[in-house]
């Protein structure tokens, strides 16, 4: 990880810090800050005779920042729009004049400029990507701050506006649009970029932050305004005065990694005692919230789904059923982060006769016997998004069981 802060005039040297390696890059500019959405350049004014003097120590070239934290990901990042810090002096005659619409700005509150682009149109990626990574470093400014959008779609802007509410007491700037009178948006600060993005999924680095996994949830928590804050406790049947009866959540998948056999694991379920709710939590962010809250069990196949365990209560459990081959993908996507989120995480590997792909291949196949041989462009299409799975329910109960006995813990 590099810190950079560009040689400057000593007025001005603490003046813009910029931050490159890891998953993220981010710059912290303040003064007289100028952001051109048509060029894409992010100007720090300072004044004329300060910058000529020190002109001459000014050598390495401006800061670039793709603000999406995805380094290393060349896929998603060669779709980000790259942001430019260019420090010039006030009298610089390509020097964009700040907007007659600035009135909105004038409150001196800072801005953060970050993209929507890539990834985030999945909903894994959007919480894992941008979202927690948004809340560590918006979070500090206590909604006193101006979210600045870029490769944003309205409708990807539109399904997140809780968020953007909760983090934020001004409405978010579409910073790709030209305004009318062609100007710039000038603030007396901007960060470019987010922090606190982990290199493990769902995650916090906790070394640039006070934050945490748990913060994020009950920020969560709060903004879509869940009320629920922990799983039931069941009672032995000795202290029993009252039926409580736990509730579990089935994620059904309607195109891809989707349960042939809904109807008997609900079956099963029921039988066991469990309250049972199937839903494909879909794009409307605010009712995936409240089932997932309400939930003390909820279960699926691996896949963005199971990113609801953010709104999950305290102590819930969360089951992931593993499609054969996909144990890495499992494991690192949601077996590791629930570790930090208050549930307890229970995982059900499936056999390999539990899986469409024996209908599609013969057992001694090079898809059975030696799935790592494929790289990622052969894996998907075969494990990910030609795979169905037929649960076990006489394999699988002792599952469901065992998380009963950890609602009674």
């Amino acid at each position: 990880m590099i810190f950079a802060t560009r040689k400057q005039p000593e007025t001005f040297r603490a003046a813009t810090k910029c931050r490159f390696g890891g998953r993220s890059d981010y710059c912290d500019i303040e003064g007289d800050v100028r952001v051109d959405p048509k060029s894409a350049n992010i100007y720090h004014v300072v004044p004329s005779e300060n910058y000529q003097n020190n002109n001459n120590d000014i050598t390495s070239p401006p800061p670039a920042v793709k603000p999406y934290p995805r380094n290393g990901d060349e896929a998603a990042m060669g779709q980000i729009r790259e942001w430019t810090v260019k420090m010039v002096p006030a009298d610089h005659q390509d020097l964009p004049l700040c907007s007659s619409r600035r009135v909105h700005h004038d409150d001196s509150s800072p801005a953060l400029l970050f993209s929507l682009g890539a990834y985030f149109g999945n909903y894994f990626h959007a919480f894992t990507d941008v979202l927690v990574s948004l809340f560590v470093t918006a979070r500090p400014f206590d909604r006193g701050l101006h979210l600045l959008v870029t490769d944003g779609h309205h409708l990807q802007v539109a399904k997140f506006a809780t968020m953007w509410q909760a983090l934020s007491r001004y409405e978010v700037i579409d910073i790709d649009k030209v305004q009318p009178d062609g100007k710039a948006h000038c603030f007396s600060r901007v960060i470019l970029g987010l922090k606190g993005r982990d290199g493990k999924e769902l995650s916090i680095n906790t070394s640039e932050t006070q934050y945490t996994m748990k913060d994020f949830k009950h920020f969560l928590r709060s903004a879509y305004s869940l009320n629920k804050t922990a799983a039931i406790k069941l009672q032995t049947e000795d202290d029993k005065t009252t039926t409580l009866v736990p509730r579990l959540l089935i994620i059904s998948r309607e195109k891809t990694r989707t349960f042939t056999n809904t109807e008997e694991i609900v079956t099963m379920a029921r039988e066991l005692g469990y309250q049972v709710t199937v839903t494909e939590l879909d794009s409307n962010v605010s009712r995936s919230a409240r089932l997932a809250n309400r939930a003390d069990v909820m279960m699926g196949i691996h896949g963005a789904g199971l990113t609801n365990m953010v709104f999950l209560p305290e102590d819930a459990v969360v089951i992931q059923v593993v499609p054969f081959a996909v144990d890495w993908f499992a494991t690192n996507y949601f077996g590791e982060p629930s570790k930090g989120m208050e549930v307890r995480y229970l995982e059900y590997k499936i056999e390999r006769e539990e899986s469409s792909l024996v209908k599609q291949y013969p057992p001694d196949d090079v898809v059975f016997t030696d799935p790592s041989s494929f790289r990622w462009e052969e894996f998907s299409p075969i494990y990910m998004l030609n795979q169905n799975v037929t649960l076990n329910v006489t394999r699988f109960r002792p599952v469901l069981l065992e998380a009963l006995e950890l609602l009674h813990q």
